[in-house]
């Protein structure tokens, strides 16, 4: 963007009137030497002066450098000498500068300590010397030098040849600094204020305070030794390296243009108060010198570039960390981070209902699209130190700063219903439920309570979908860590086999004849674990299959240790449950665990549910098939409870059909009980299967079972479940 007439003409005004007043005190205070008679610069502060002039106002800056440097030249030569030295230092630098823009871009004048360093030290900070020494020397050839300055403009190439063109470099590469940072600063209260927090930032921590101070005291201490008027041969300047390995600490430790500032500083004071480090009548020690600190402030400017881009790569790989890659918005450990500045308040779980059912139809990015706008909506009705975070899944994650209360939640959920979420011009139906909790970062765990408030805020959708944890929430978070614990204990009985099995016998009351049902339960040390905690918890973490595995193989051993000790053999009914036929192979593995204890098949009886007989997949069809064929007879449990019509019971391939409990307990009473079990009866009896009754417990159920044609019996009329140990 273009600066505008006046914004120029000011700017230009301001560097002039800068120029005019500083322009007398860098000429006068510029560090110089005595060679023999005559007196030379070894550094030329003008020179780096015009190149932070330069950097700070720009093309603002031109006509002023050219006025300022001629009228302060006028005073003191003629008017060719002033015109010479005015032109063959400014032309250079601006032609230069001019580069550096096209290389750099427009903002080449910014960061000149650590933002393309490469280019700059090549073109300011040393063709442009290399130019001006040249053009000085032409003028010289082409028009008349007074004695005075001739040396300055002299084509022979001796030793102060060597040590004009060392002043420019020492200028632009040490000293532009010195003057860009007080300059700008005074022109830009913003530009102050960086250069302020800079400086705090070292003294931020009670280490970095004691590191920062005694590193500034070590500096202090070197400097006035070197610069003090007391003179001892063992304070000379061999010992200058010391400051050099200061420096190189410090590029490293604090910030980097304050440091760079500070070295610029330390060496105007080195070269203008120590005698030792620029020895008078001794040019080859002044060249000496000034090439080391060249040489030394461009390895100091390039650590500094480097650790800058460190730092800057560093910042940005935090901002990637604390970001979601895919829905670029704050991620969990964003939340982690923030509470480390914020260590109290409420966490509120915000679960998306139907938000991963409708992504399998629309595909992810429209659960991109959802999460992102959901999340910006509730940044939008968030307070001061809150925010939204994005969590795998279906959820995300609120930080509030207060102690929600219901109608807050409330209020959200209420906004988020009137939210219109589109996706292909079609509205997202989403339902939102919450599950809020106190969090204090020194007592509980972020991960462990993030994963409680999901599962409550599942639960909190049949409960008015909110679950503000109070008291009361505490306890649900309680009973959420129990079933977690209880998983564990599950697993671990498993692993370790121990496992309680029992027997409930199932008679036919007329001929006499029974079997047993095997009744399963886990020990946990003396502990018994019933089927009634343990079973869910099973069948929803897919151990079903290796739990019925383990029931088979301790039931076949167990009659395959009867055999042996030669008891007769009892016909045993094992359970599945529901998942264990649709798991691969599980046919094969039951076969395989019989064949190895060498027990018939007809040994046992494989009970299966009604879904898993008439409903599930191919796999458990093919499985109960695969069964049947290898001699295992095959019942239907629960038979009644599910869904299944007369159409599908015929197509029935099992041999045992088992009555639920529900029928058995009112048929004294309920006429329809009884209608159900004598259909259920005569269909069996049409396919040659036998009917077991279940939940028998009176003498008079039994009696009317028997007459509406039930064959076996099974409840506390004849016995309840007893260890397989006790079995006669």
């Amino acid at each position: 963007m273009k600066s505008l007439p006046g914004s120029f003409i000011k700017k230009s005004l301001i560097a002039f009137a800068q120029l005019m007043l500083l322009m007398p005190l860098a000429r006068t205070f510029s560090p110089s030497a005595m060679i023999g008679d005559s007196s030379v610069w070894i550094v030329y502060l003008p020179y780096g002066m015009s190149i932070a002039t330069l950097y700070i106002f720009g093309r603002a800056a031109i006509l002023p450098l050219l006025l300022a440097f001629y009228l302060n030249y006028q005073y003191s030569y003629s008017f060719l000498i002033a015109l010479g030295v005015t032109l063959a230092m400014l032309i250079p630098v601006l032609l230069c500068g001019w580069l550096a823009r096209k290389l750099l871009g427009k903002r080449w004048r910014y960061s000149p300590a650590t933002n393309g360093v490469g280019i700059r030290l090549t073109l300011i900070g040393t063709c442009a010397p290399v130019l001006t020494k040249f053009m000085m020397i032409a003028w010289g050839h082409f028009f008349p030098v007074p004695g005075a300055v001739n040396g300055y403009f002299s084509s022979q190439l001796n030793m102060y040849t060597v040590v004009g063109l060392q002043n420019m470099i020492i200028s632009a590469v040490v000293f532009t600094i010195l003057f860009y940072i007080p300059l700008r600063a005074v022109g830009s209260p913003a530009y102050a204020r960086r250069i302020l927090l800079g400086c705090k930032k070292p003294f931020g921590g009670k280490q970095s305070l004691t590191s920062a101070l005694v590193w500034l005291g070590m500096l202090v201490t070197l400097l006035i030794l070197f610069c003090s008027p007391v003179h001892h041969l063992l304070i000379s300047s061999y010992l200058i390296p010391l400051i050099f390995v200061l420096f190189t600490y410090g590029i490293m430790r604090f910030d980097p243009l304050l440091v760079i500032f500070l070295w610029a500083l330390s060496c105007f004071l080195l070269m203008y108060c120590n005698v030792d480090v620029l020895t008078n009548n001794n040019i080859f020690a002044i060249t000496f010198m000034s090439s080391t600190f060249i040489a030394f402030t461009i390895s100091l400017v390039y650590i500094s570039a480097a650790f800058s881009k460190s730092q800057r790569m560093q910042q940005v790989a935090m901002r990637l960390s604390l970001t979601d890659p895919i829905e670029q918005r704050p991620n969990l450990r964003a939340l982690e981070y923030h509470l480390h500045q914020q260590p109290t308040g409420t966490l509120c779980y915000l679960h998306l209902d139907n938000l991963k059912f409708l992504g399998r139809h629309y595909g992810i990015m429209m659960r991109i699209h959802c999460k992102r706008s959901i999340i910006d909506m509730l940044n939008k009705l968030l307070g001061e130190n809150e925010g939204v975070y994005q969590l795998a899944g279906d959820g995300l994650m609120l930080f509030l700063t207060e102690d929600v209360t219901q109608q807050r939640l409330e209020s959200l959920r209420e906004q988020l219903k009137d939210l219109k979420v589109y996706w292909n011009n079609t509205v997202v139906d989403i339902n939102y439920a919450f599950a809020a909790a106190p969090f204090n970062v020194a007592t509980d765990d972020l991960y462990r309570l993030t994963g409680q408030l999901s599962y409550l805020a599942e639960r909190a959708l049949t409960q008015g979908g909110i679950s503000l944890l109070d008291d009361k929430g505490a306890l649900q978070i309680s009973s959420a860590s129990e079933q977690v614990l209880m998983l564990a204990r599950i697993k671990q009985a498993i692993a370790s086999r121990r496992i309680m099995l029992c027997a409930q016998p199932i008679v036919n009351p007329v001929t006499a004849h029974s079997y047993y049902e095997v009744l399963a339960r886990l020990q946990d040390g003396d502990e018994i674990i019933q089927p009634n905690e343990f079973i869910p918890l099973i069948a929803e973490f897919n151990l079903s299959a290796s739990f019925d595995r383990l029931v088979i193989e301790e039931t076949v051993a167990f009659i395959e240790k009867r055999r042996k000790a030669g008891n007769p053999l009892p016909c045993m009914a094992i359970n599945l449950l529901p998942m264990t036929l649709t798991e691969p192979g599980i046919a094969e593995s039951i076969v395989a665990i019989f064949q190895r204890y060498g027990v018939p098949h007809d040994a046992a009886i494989l009970e299966v549910t009604e879904e898993q007989s008439l409903y599930n997949s191919q796999a458990a069809a093919q499985a109960i098939e695969v069964l049947r064929h290898q001699g295992f007879r095959i019942a239907i449990d629960d038979f009644g409870t599910g869904f299944a019509n007369y159409e599908r019971v015929k197509s029935l391939k099992v041999d045992i059909i088992k009555i639920d409990g529900l029928f058995v307990k009112n048929i004294e009473h309920d006429r329809l009980d009884r209608m159900i079990v004598k259909s259920i009866c005569d269909i069996a009896k049409e396919k040659k299967l036998s009917v077991v009754a279940e939940y028998v417990e009176t003498v008079e159920q039994g009696r009317l079972l028997t007459q509406l044609g039930v064959g076996y019996l099974q409840g506390y009329l004849h016995g309840k479940p007893t260890p397989l140990e006790t079995l006669p």
